[in-house]
């Protein structure tokens, strides 16, 4: 399984490379803030249902977690009862400021990634993402705020920290990238 920096190489790359949804070009791109949010669940599959693509797998505590398991997942048929499954999932929140002439426009754009891992066991990871992209209107630095015309309407955030108001501008562009990263490994008993 590929640890958290290369997770996250891995996903800023599929999401800004594959995916186009930046870089832009003639504009400078400052990181404004980023998070990050995993999850894992391990344990031992105890039900396969093929033809509703759902797994059920009994984790050490003795939990019952019941997974749905996409179309993208092509090796289901292997999975058997009493193999050892591990998944961890990986949620990424990126925030840009984009300046420039050509700083870009307002929109949504999504995409998903396949990964698989060659080899005897099914394993891989999916990445999926979404990036909104909206217009800077306005700056009140007084009450530490920022308008941004967005895809479906204009709405004003409250900045924890006054200081990056002090590199936005009217005309300036914001991206939130979510990324969703599930990698996944069967191990047979």
């Amino acid at each position: 399984m590929p640890t958290m920096p290369r997770s996250i190489a891995l996903a800023t790359a599929v999401t800004l490379g594959t995916l186009g949804v930046m870089p832009v070009i003639h504009a400078e791109t400052f990181p404004v803030a980023g998070a990050t949010d995993t999850t894992e669940i391990s344990g031992t599959v105890v039900i396969v249902n093929q033809e509703q693509r759902m797994l059920t797998v009994q984790t050490p505590e003795g939990r019952f977690e019941v997974l749905h398991v996409p179309e993208e997942v092509k090796r289901l048929d292997e999975i058997k009862i009493g193999n050892h499954l591990a998944i961890t999932q990986t949620d990424f929140l990126l925030v840009d400021l984009h300046k420039g002439a050509d700083a870009g426009s307002v929109g949504v754009t999504t995409g998903s990634e396949v990964v698989r891992d060659p080899g005897e066991k099914p394993s891989g990871m999916m990445v999926h993402s979404v990036t909104v992209t909206g217009v800077v209107q306005g700056v009140n630095k007084a009450k530490s705020t920022v308008t941004i015309k967005g895809p479906e309407r204009t709405m004003t955030f409250k900045v924890k920290d006054p200081a990056v108001l002090d590199s936005v501008a009217p005309g300036d562009s914001v991206s939130a990238s979510y990324i969703r990263l599930i990698s996944g490994e069967v191990k047979f008993q």
